[in-house]
């Protein structure tokens, strides 16, 4: 029995929708023709009584009976409303079952993930295109950061090797100016101790030495007559004496250690009486006299 009143559940649904739509039709047609109809005029009845031969005494005569009034003319008849075919009912849609709902739910449910999947994703991407423009951004600052560093670093090393070769450029200047000055000053030393020598005041400190050294010889046996002998004596600025080194003497050994000797204890010698005489190194012929 279920079976059979859902099988033919829609088909006498529609069926019934139908009659009920043809009967609201031609009710709607009716009331629409009843409204457009002009109304009719009132007619007036009348009623004929004759009075009684007494009454009609010393009444004055009946005029002529009015002439009847003409029919009213019948209303044409009410055009016949048009009939319009009734559009079919729609057919209900059958109430879901409930696997049917649950499968809806479920696909309206997944629809939702997917949606909120799709967002997350499209969310994501976002964040990550984010955070990689920031990225670049950070990287392309600190490469500018870096070159900009890198530019003053360089320049501050150029303008410290400007500065270091102007210093040593001037250094080396000074020193060549000083060298050149020594030299100028040497020069000129060595040609006054010439100018001087040749006047014969440099023979006369040589010989100022040798009288120092022969006041502090001590003559031994051996030495004879026509004694000739040529000392190198290294001295010290005050003429403290260094070294003392015989070169050619014609005296036997005791006679060159006795002038050796003699060097030393005259130490100091004797300064020049011009200190642009002084020597370190001096070559002094020893003669002592007779």
């Amino acid at each position: 029995m279920p079976g059979f009143f859902q099988e033919h559940l829609r088909p006498l649904a529609g069926s019934a929708g139908l009659h009920l739509l043809m009967v609201a039709v031609l009710a709607a047609a009716a009331l629409r023709w009843t409204s457009s109809q002009p109304p009719a005029e009132p007619a007036i009845e009348g009623y004929v009584v004759d009075l009684p031969p007494d009454a009609r005494i010393g009444a004055p005569p009946r005029s002529a009976a009015p002439a009847p009034r003409p029919k009213p003319a019948e209303p044409a008849p009410a055009p016949a409303p048009e009939v319009t075919e009734p559009e079919a009912a729609p057919e209900p849609e059958p109430e879901p079952t409930r696997d049917e709902a649950a499968e809806r739910r479920a696909e309206e449910q997944a629809a939702r993930e997917a949606a909120a999947a799709e967002r997350r994703v499209q969310e994501k991407a976002a964040a990550q295109k984010a955070a990689a423009e920031k990225a670049a951004a950070d990287k392309e600052v600190a490469a500018k950061a870096a070159a900009e560093a890198d530019r003053k670093r360089a320049a501050a090393a150029e303008a410290k090797r400007k500065a270091d070769a102007e210093a040593k450029a001037a250094q080396e200047a000074e020193l060549r100016a000083q060298r050149e000055a020594a030299l100028q000053r040497s020069l000129a030393d060595e040609e006054e101790g010439v100018a001087l020598a040749r006047s014969g005041v440099m023979d006369e400190y040589r010989t100022l030495l040798a009288q120092a050294i022969e006041r502090s010889w001590i003559r031994p046996p051996s030495a004879r007559a026509g004694l000739e002998c040529t000392m190198y004596v290294t001295q010290a600025p005050g003429g403290t004496v260094l070294d003392v080194r015989l070169g050619a003497c014609n005296g036997d050994e005791a006679v060159r250690e006795s002038i050796t000797n003699a060097v030393f204890r005259a130490s100091p010698l004797p300064p020049p009486r011009d200190q642009r005489l002084f020597e370190r190194r001096l070559e002094i012929v020893f003669r002592p006299t007779e």
